[in-house]
């Protein structure tokens, strides 16, 4: 079925009451006040991500003439209301995404009723954020290092050869070839990614090449700061000097921003998601997202050198192994097919 269209109520066009208690909730405490609001400590990610999945909510309230502005925000919530949105948002959208979108309403909810907002509403959130599954499974989409390593190479020769012949296509894929050889060896989130920028979190010093980002910028908090490998510098200085300038176009102010697109601005996380699933879609026959460059990294990790699985931590950005753990169960997989596969061999020989 196809799903509908439900976008969220910007936070200047919630009830006023709902506007103020939120503001409350997100309001430090001065020095001599150790009185924080219940969100005060939240990071921006986790705050955008409730004022959207809240504002969904809202906005299905006011579609459907619900939407009254002089209730609490808590008392607007039962049992049957949920229910039925819960219905009507999920149909075409994955269990995660819904999953999701209720938590973030119930974390809105503890802010503004603190400390435990509608209690069942949490609880039902967390369960359904245990319960729900990926739309699409990862272990079919996944490639070894190996290959996408030595794709990212092929596309950068190619990509440079095409130049050399005037052909400017070839600054487009030598700019994909150099994302993918940085995601497989620095598997970095995909906002990471596209907010790098030269001379503020892409720097060039004493210590080599280095991507710096603060905890602010990164999704757990984490202050990241990674060196661009050794054998990738030359391709990293080839961009910067031959395929990045060829990308820009006159009449364009350079912000500095690293990966360039084809109309000589800044690509969004979106574009160089785009062009990074089509790109292993089209070379090695799976698509591969960003995102997922992380599951094929502990992966492989988890399958060729497990007494290194302590490394995925600082790879992936993680205050806690035990956030990287959960990729344990794609190598999993993969050595059961493995096994399954060698029992096949042996039959059919015998």
């Amino acid at each position: 079925m196809i799903k509908q269209a439900f976008s969220p109520l910007p936070v200047d066009e919630w009830p006023d009451r709902d506007q103020s208690l939120w503001d409350e909730a997100k309001q430090s405490a001065g020095p001599f006040d150790d009185d924080d609001g219940f969100a005060a400590n939240w990071r921006p990610p986790t705050i955008k991500g409730c004022e959207r999945g809240y504002g969904v909510w809202l906005g299905w309230l006011a579609t459907n003439g619900q939407l009254n502005p002089d209730l609490h925000p808590c008392d607007r919530i039962t049992k049957d209301r949920i229910s039925a949105f819960v219905l009507e948002y999920g149909v075409g959208r994955a269990e995660l995404t819904v999953a999701a979108t209720i938590r973030n309403l119930a974390y809105v909810l503890r802010a503004c009723a603190p400390p435990h907002g509608v209690e069942w509403l949490t609880k039902l959130a967390h369960r359904m954020m245990n319960r729900a599954k990926p739309s699409r499974p990862k272990l079919p989409r996944m490639a070894r290092v190996t290959d996408v390593d030595l794709l990212a190479e092929q596309l950068m020769s190619a990509g440079l050869q095409q130049m050399r012949k005037g052909q400017r296509s070839g600054a487009v894929a030598y700019r994909d070839g150099l994302m993918i050889g940085l995601l497989i060896n620095r598997p970095m989130r995909l906002r990471n990614l596209a907010s790098l920028r030269i001379g503020h979190s892409f720097i060039i010093d004493d210590f080599g090449m280095r991507m710096i980002f603060t905890p602010e910028e990164t999704k757990k908090g984490v202050p990241l700061d990674w060196s661009v490998p050794e054998r990738l510098e030359p391709a990293v200085l080839t961009y910067l000097e031959e395929v990045r300038p060829a990308l820009l176009k006159e009449g364009i102010d350079d912000e500095g921003w690293f990966w360039v697109g084809r109309r000589g601005r800044r690509m969004p996380d979106t574009d160089i998601s785009i062009r990074v699933t089509k790109t292993t879609r089209k070379h090695l026959g799976r698509d591969l997202s960003p995102h997922l460059f992380r599951d094929c990294v502990v992966t492989e990790i988890a399958l060729e050198r497990p007494e290194w699985i302590g490394l995925s931590k600082n790879l992936l950005g993680h205050k806690l192994l035990a956030s990287s753990q959960k990729y344990y169960n794609q190598a999993t997989s993969f050595t059961a097919f493995a096994r399954h596969g060698d029992v096949i061999r042996e039959f059919r020989g015998k």
